[in-house]
């Protein structure tokens, strides 16, 4: 014979499936939180290296700038330009 469902017991079975959904969202919650942070981790780390990698670019520019300043005065001594 059947077991009557009261509504008592369809209340503790909503709640019960209720609890279930929140304990599983907080879980996925939790680990796209982890995912998000260590992402931006690690582009953190790459666009420090970045920084580090281009950190020297202006002083680069400035002895490439003098560089041709110079060439251009030996060009012009020996008659090339």
């Amino acid at each position: 014979m059947k077991k009557k469902i009261t509504l008592e017991d369809l209340a503790g079975m909503v709640k019960s499936g209720f609890t279930e959904v929140e304990k599983k969202m907080e879980q996925m919650r939790t680990e796209l939180r982890t995912e998000t942070q260590n992402g931006f981790h690690a582009v953190n780390r790459r666009l420090d290296l970045l920084h580090e990698d281009i950190s020297d670019l202006p002083d680069i520019r400035e002895e490439l700038k003098d560089h041709d300043e110079r060439l251009v005065r030996v060009e012009h001594k020996v008659g090339a330009k």
